[in-house]
């Protein structure tokens, strides 16, 4: 679904991307006042991820077109999931019922829109029997926008699955690398890049006894040493360092992980006792024919949390 804002004059010399996992768009008075901040209302390119469209959770509000509008930005939303309950925990207890229930990625910008694809991953996960059901799956919505010039960029936001092994996400990554044309290309998003083998009693035994290790809050503060998805992107030709900070952009509340239930209780305590919040890097960007005006870096002067995840920006140079 593309809806078309007026157009605006676009800034000379870089184009400023931001991404962000927005949670659902639930909280959104806080949101709406988070678009207010310097760096987020001068984007050129805003890739976002869990964006609610008729749910009883964020109002029933079409969230994607709401932040376009105060923007002033084209919006094109890609539905992953269709949703048959209201969401998880304190969600369920939202006033109404839901009106369209879908969530999804969107992409707001600045440049004309030449085409968009709303891509399927490849499935690495049961949706329709987890806590939150609903049918779909992580998607990846790309599009090919005019930088005047005769000069094109791809650009794609994705959600990468979270209960899964690093092997899924790196099959989801490849498989997305193969939908993106020649030529300069920026991947943004939440790539869920926790580090750790999930998706089933035996993986996640496994690494919740990763936690006992002492150097385990670095070590999940560098994910391209374990995560197979940077390997891929690596191969085609994409990097990452200059786009993105060192800092966590999420922290896992382990109390409240869904897949708790598989570590048996004495060694969970053992576990929580140790460590209860875990600092992640699970949103990136990654570009290929671009250049960083300056390091990208993680939005930390938000006036209030409207979401789980912080969101991370960088302005990028297209290569001549």
């Amino acid at each position: 679904m593309i809806s078309v804002m007026p157009k605006q004059d676009q800034r000379s010399g870089f184009l400023r991307v931001v991404a962000w996992n927005i949670e659902k768009g639930k909280r959104w008075e806080l949101l709406e006042e988070c678009l207010k901040i310097e760096a987020i209302r001068t984007c050129d390119i805003l890739c976002l991820n869990e964006v609610d469209d008729g749910m009883a959770r964020s109002r029933n509000l079409d969230i994607a077109n709401e932040i376009g509008v105060r923007l002033g930005m084209q919006v094109i939303f890609g539905a992953a999931f269709k949703e048959f309950t209201k969401g998880v925990g304190d969600e369920r207890s939202a006033p109404g019922e839901n009106a369209r229930g879908f969530q999804g990625n969107a992409l707001l910008t600045r440049l004309p829109i030449i085409d968009s694809l709303n891509l399927q991953l490849p499935v690495c996960r049961d949706f329709f029997h987890a806590e939150e059901k609903r049918s779909g799956g992580r998607h990846a919505l790309i599009a090919r926008l005019d930088c005047g010039s005769g000069r094109t960029l791809t650009i794609a936001t994705t959600h990468l699955e979270v209960f899964t092994t690093t092997r899924c996400r790196a099959r989801q990554t490849g498989f997305l690398l193969q939908h993106i044309g020649a030529g300069p290309a920026v991947i943004a998003g939440d790539f869920n890049t926790n580090t750790f083998e999930r998706g089933s009693a035996f993986h996640t035994f496994k690494s919740l006894v990763r936690l006992m290790k002492p150097d385990i809050q670095r070590a999940v503060m560098e994910p391209w040493t374990r995560e197979h998805l940077f390997d891929e992107l690596a191969k085609a030709g994409f990097s990452w360092t200059e786009f993105n900070d060192n800092a966590p952009t999420c922290r896992a509340d382990l109390t409240a992980l869904e897949d708790r239930k598989y570590v048996p209780a004495k060694i969970r305590e053992r576990i929580l006792n140790r460590v209860r919040e875990l600092p992640l890097r699970l949103d990136w960007i990654a570009g290929r024919g671009v250049e960083a005006r300056m390091p990208g870096r993680t939005i930390t002067e938000l006036p209030c949390r409207p979401s789980d995840h912080l969101p991370i920006t960088c302005d990028l140079i297209l290569k001549t």
